[in-house]
């Protein structure tokens, strides 16, 4: 009876650790593929949002371990960049993993942004188009990051 209770005790400590990312993306087609897919393969638990008003309430509500950002939402005017999501993650005290390694989808980069993107300890820049698999493999090794952090 004891040998029973440790191995059932061994598997629930071997249950797999959540760690939980946000997908930052308007087009509601690339979300759900990302976001299905990542789940089939073991990837974890991908949220998503359609909006950085909407990725905002999800980063204070709970804690996120990483998360990929499309830079492009909204009107832009002189190809300006939304950065106050990123400041948002990096500096506000509600946010619970403000370290968290974070991705932006953008269709350009020039090296006054890259700069700020640098600034802002963005990791990785994917630029426009790419496929899905591209964010799948940025998702999974943001994890791999999280589970040696």
């Amino acid at each position: 009876m004891h040998e029973l209770a440790s191995a059932a005790s061994g598997r629930a400590a071997a249950a797999p650790v959540r760690l939980p990312m946000l997908l930052l993306e308007a087009d509601a087609l690339l979300r759900r593929t990302v976001v299905l897919t990542a789940r089939s393969l073991g990837l974890g638990e991908i949220h998503e949002a359609s909006s950085s008003a909407v990725a905002t309430r999800l980063l204070r509500e709970r804690p996120f371990r990483g998360a990929i950002i499309a830079l492009d939402l909204g009107d832009r005017r002189l190809d300006q960049y939304d950065l106050s999501l990123i400041d948002v993650i990096r500096h506000d005290d509600a946010i619970a993993h403000r370290s968290m390694p974070i991705a932006v989808m953008l269709e350009r980069c020039d090296a006054a942004l890259a700069e700020e993107l640098r600034r802002r300890e963005v990791n990785r820049v994917i630029l426009k188009p790419f496929r899905a698999r591209t964010l799948l493999d940025t998702f999974s090794e943001f994890r791999s990051l999280a589970r040696h952090a």
